[in-house]
């Protein structure tokens, strides 16, 4: 995603677009001769960009510092590449045992459970040992000599056995998660939007409330540009998704993440392309026309979690549920050629589907 201005959205031979706004904007802006500043780094194994609006001369470094310490306690805390995570803590509690969790691990945690139940378990936070299977996780890479693939049929007879969600039970007064056994936690489809949140909380505390936050691709922004714009971004676009419009937003006090099928895959020795999207239900990769999937919501860790679970849905259940939870999504899909199990056939097809709570933002 990219932030843009929306005159340069609109304008006459421009290739057609979309643009959505919330149907509330607070006037306020910053304050005069405020400038915008730009900090930004790498963390969590990508890069972060934070924008915001202070006094001039103001002293940067205290805020850099800040940030860079809320995006390490997030690795430090999630990271299943840190010895001492809470996830790898909890990897390796007895079976029968409680750990407790620290107050960031919880809150996402919660989030996780929250998406995991909603959407029938196509948003798993225990599926660490199938992601690491599938060469996606902390473990032996597909892409590293000597990866197998596991065979599916072989995942399909243990996953009447296999340990999930279902199976974690907590203790709400003292941040305690019990372990069944052999279970493992994975936070990949939620963390860099908790991690958002966390440094546009940072930044209002500090009274910097007018700021664009970016993790990684999925975004948070607050307040206005010194013009009196919102923050408009650009929504990523499916690659070679031809005649589709392009979707513009604008950010003001909300926030927007986008999984899709065509990241980070591969093309196994079968031909077969596999996606990096994992769906915990079958125990494989995802296989079916739902190319992307973004959505808006206030919490940028909920919809991190949420364009994960949607895309795992599938282009019927993903746009059905989204209207049953109130979401605001928006759904690529891959109607006719390429797929991800024959990949060089014909052209594709694309359509898009608007949740009922993104139409409601869309500007005429």
């Amino acid at each position: 995603m990219q932030s843009l201005n929306v005159k340069a959205a609109t304008q006459a031979g421009a290739s057609p677009r979309c643009v959505l706004m919330p149907r509330e904007i607070d006037p306020a802006g910053p304050m005069l001769g405020e400038v915008l500043y730009q900090l930004q780094g790498r963390s969590m194994g990508t890069s972060w960009c934070v924008k915001f609006y202070g006094p001039r001369g103001l002293d940067i470094q205290p805020v850099q510092a800040g940030l860079e310490a809320g995006l390490a306690e997030v690795v430090a805390r999630m990271s299943p590449w840190e010895t001492e995570s809470d996830l790898n803590r909890f990897a390796r509690t007895p079976s029968g045992a409680w750990l407790s969790l620290s107050q960031s691990t919880w809150e996402v945690l919660g989030h996780a459970l929250h998406v995991a139940r909603a959407s029938g378990g196509a948003f798993d936070p225990t599926a660490a040992a199938l992601v690491r299977a599938w060469g996606f996780g902390a473990g032996k890479r597909h892409d590293e000599p000597g990866f197998v693939e596991p065979e599916e049929p072989a995942w399909g007879e243990r996953l009447g056995q296999a340990l999930s969600w279902q199976d974690l039970t907590l203790r709400e007064a003292s941040r305690e998660l019990w372990q069944p056994g052999d279970l493992e936690l994975d936070f990949c489809g939620i963390a860099k939007g908790y991690a958002v949140d966390r440094l546009s909380a940072y930044l209002l505390a500090c009274g910097l409330p007018h700021h664009l936050v970016e993790v990684g691709g999925e975004l948070r922004g607050c307040g206005r540009k010194l013009d009196g714009q919102p923050w408009w971004v650009q929504l990523e676009g499916v690659p070679d998704s031809w005649g589709l419009p392009e979707t513009v937003l604008a950010l003001h006090g909300l926030s927007v993440a986008t999984s899709g099928d065509y990241r980070r895959g591969y093309v196994d020795a079968q031909g077969q392309r596999r996606s990096h999207t994992l769906d915990p239900r079958r125990r494989a990769p995802v296989a079916h026309g739902l190319a992307s999937v973004s959505v808006v919501h206030s919490s940028c860790c909920l919809a991190d979690a949420w364009a994960t679970a949607l895309l795992v849905l599938g282009p019927q259940a993903g746009p059905a549920l989204a209207t049953q939870q109130g979401l605001a999504a928006l759904f690529v899909i891959r109607e006719e050629g390429p797929s991800w199990e024959q990949p060089h056939h014909g052209e594709p097809h694309w359509r898009e589907v608007q949740s009922p709570a993104l139409r409601a933002m869309v500007c005429d």
